[in-house]
């Protein structure tokens, strides 16, 4: 009997290596092979795992062989050609990002020779597992879905009077701190979550676990793109955004584009900031504070840089609304909130030609939109059931 536990022992430890192998390699080829240096998204989502590391406080030799791991891994990228980004504040993520790799390195090896160490590895690398995961699934749609309906969303942000991202993406280019600081904020969204639910785990109370709450709208999201396929105005109208913007009489056509996600509406990045700021909602004020920033600067992003038009941000509202209610386990809210974020969708596709609506129209159903989404999003009713899940060994259970 001794024997066989020693060999289930160590087939275990052996499946655990090879996981954990697996699990890095995918996450480090990724990274190499997309310029991960030079791709934001997932830049940011890598400096989690840092983030997750030293949160820990490593023994100081621990901290220093990551340190040199990180001084390593950055000479081989440069070393094979590796490109580094021109956004702002590029030098400093990317450096950032290699400390990250570096822990998931330290933490993998430790997983290797314990299964409690496993834990932490998974933590860390959910965040960047998630972002190539998200990438991979749009880059696949696009053969299935190769017209896109953006001209459908651009008239009827017409109808609301202005072209809302030319005008605020004017506004970028007037002042390039704005923009600049609402781009760091709008990449910086994977490292947020990871931010959110390491509160969770540490405590925090929270009306619903937020990586479950994530999944699900990242999941759900991704199932509603494919109702209205769109891309985003900087997209379509390439070098006329922001200054020249079509007329607001183009035709309802959809057209051929090739090589872009169909991610626009509704807006996953306007969803998970909102749900964000949710989560945050029994937390310190200076936390919700923070929050409620990062909320104002993420929706002025997803409309000056050009990702989204007004409208995406519109059906983003019940969206939410619905993957919230679905997470503490109000479904008929949730059900409420999702019917009328598919009528959205449906309507903008197929409806807008032959029914457009007056101004005043529009307006009215927007506003109606956003107050039936605030009443299902009643505080005291939201919060009535939450999930509870265990958190990580040695750290203290929300409900605790």
């Amino acid at each position: 009997m001794v024997g066989v536990g020693t060999k289930n022992q160590r087939l275990d430890a052996a499946a655990r290596c090879l996981a954990v192998a697996c699990l890095i390699a995918v996450i480090f080829a990724t990274f190499r092979l997309f310029n991960g240096a030079d791709t934001p998204f997932l830049a940011f989502s890598v400096v989690g795992a840092a983030v997750v590391h030293f949160a820990n406080r490593p023994h100081w030799i621990e901290a220093t062989i990551t340190a040199v791991l990180a001084s390593l891994l950055g000479i081989a990228y440069v070393g094979s050609r590796g490109i580094f980004g021109q956004y702002p504040g590029s030098g400093l993520v990317g450096t950032c990002a290699f400390l990250g790799l570096a822990s998931m390195l330290v933490l993998g090896w430790k997983a290797c020779r314990s299964t409690e160490a496993l834990r932490p590895l998974l933590v860390a690398t959910f965040c960047p597992a998630l972002v190539i995961l998200t990438n991979v699934a749009l880059a696949a749609i696009i053969q299935f879905q190769p017209r896109v309906f953006d001209l459908f969303l651009y008239r009827f942000d017409g109808l609301l009077g202005a072209q809302t991202s030319f005008v605020i993406g004017r506004w970028f280019a007037a002042s390039p701190f704005l923009s600049n600081l609402c781009f760091l904020v709008y990449a910086a969204l994977p490292l947020a979550e990871l931010l959110v639910f390491l509160l969770f785990v540490r405590g925090q109370r929270m009306p619903a676990n937020p990586l479950v709450l994530f999944i699900v709208t990242g999941i759900a999201g991704f199932v509603f793109y494919q109702v209205c396929p769109a891309t985003g105005p900087v997209h379509v109208f390439g070098a006329e955004f922001p200054n020249y913007p079509p007329p607001p009489s183009l035709p309802f056509q959809p057209i051929i584009l090739d090589d872009v996600p169909r991610n626009a509406v509704p807006s996953l990045h306007s969803a998970w900031a909102l749900l964000i700021w949710w989560s945050m909602r029994y937390s310190k004020n200076w936390m919700r504070g923070l929050a409620t920033v990062f909320l104002a600067l993420t929706l002025l992003a997803t409309l000056g840089l050009g990702e989204h038009y007004l409208i995406d941000l519109v059906v983003a509202l019940p969206f939410a609304v619905a993957a919230m209610s679905a997470c503490v386990r109000q479904y008929r809210k949730a059900i409420i909130a999702g019917v009328l974020t598919l009528a959205w969708l449906v309507y903008l596709r197929f409806g807008l030609p032959a029914f457009t609506l007056s101004p005043l129209g529009a307006w009215m159903a927007v506003l109606g939109t956003a107050i039936v989404s605030l009443v299902l999003a009643g505080a005291k009713d939201l919060s009535t059931r939450m999930w509870q899940f265990p958190a990580p060994a040695g750290i203290p259970s929300p409900a605790e």
